[in-house]
């Protein structure tokens, strides 16, 4: 059910602290009776309630948040040096029985000493994981790529006014621009909000900051300072963010990291 699975980091740039990636591709519609079991991943009681396509997706998003867990290199090593000690790492979290539980609203529970970020769009899930020593927030988001007609229907609840004034180092189709607006907002949303409860949901979150700038490989989001602070429960109070994005097989991704 789940193929194409890669443990490299898409991004071109070298990130503050280690971090580690875990993307795959899965088809639905394979997803069986042990399909949990197979793959290692703790199957939740309430997904037996669930469709085949959303328990695939579950299936598919801890299974890659597993194996980030697994990548991240000892905490008195600054970077992993071989593939092969990154599979050994992974293989002793999947012996030790590392799981990510759900909670409250809904979002992965990751453990102790870690932060991480899952997302998955279509047919493809990816996560990422950081040490919280290094990192307060981390998100990643993976969107498929909007048509202008979609995207002028979810428009009105992604963009703030300022959004379609940022400077751009060349034109970029409308839809384009929307599902990397969308997508930043989210990676952003993702990174913030475990640490902030003035963040109440994505909407309002939406409405408070904006797309600034994008160059060929970064997006600037700015808060809006007529909102109440976003980030006014940490003592950096930052009111400019700078995420990664890249473009691959008809979708986009991008990622933000909050380095302490």
């Amino acid at each position: 059910m789940l193929t194409n699975i890669c443990l490299a980091v898409p991004f071109e740039y070298l990130p503050p602290a280690p971090i580690s990636f875990c993307r795959c591709n899965f088809d639905w519609q394979r997803i069986g009776t042990e399909s949990f079991q197979q793959y290692a991943v703790q199957q939740p009681a309430q997904a037996l309630g669930w469709s085949k396509k959303r328990q695939a997706e579950y299936l598919a998003g801890r299974y890659c948040a597993i194996h980030a867990l697994g990548a991240l290199p000892d905490a008195s090593a600054r970077f992993p040096t071989t593939q092969l000690e990154i599979q050994l790492e992974i293989q002793l979290e999947i012996q030790l029985g590392i799981q990510l539980g759900i909670q409250k609203d809904r979002s992965a529970h990751w453990p102790t000493g870690t932060v991480g970020s899952i997302s998955h769009s279509h047919s493809r899930a990816i996560a990422i994981a950081a040490r919280n020593k290094d990192y307060w927030g981390i998100g990643v988001d993976c969107e498929t790529l909007l048509s202008d007609l979609s995207a002028t229907e979810i428009a009105p609840w992604v963009l703030h006014r300022n959004d379609l004034n940022c400077k751009t180092e060349q034109p970029l189709r409308y839809g384009l621009l929307i599902t990397l607006i969308f997508s930043a907002k989210e990676s952003l949303f993702k990174a913030l909000s475990p640490s902030d409860k003035n963040i109440t949901g994505f909407g309002d979150f939406s409405a408070s900051c904006f797309v600034s700038k994008v160059s060929a490989n970064k997006v600037f989001l700015e808060r809006d300072s007529r909102h109440k602070s976003i980030h006014e429960s940490r003592p950096q109070r930052n009111t400019q963010f700078e995420l990664a994005y890249i473009i691959d097989q008809q979708q986009i991704i991008t990622l933000a990291l909050l380095p302490r």
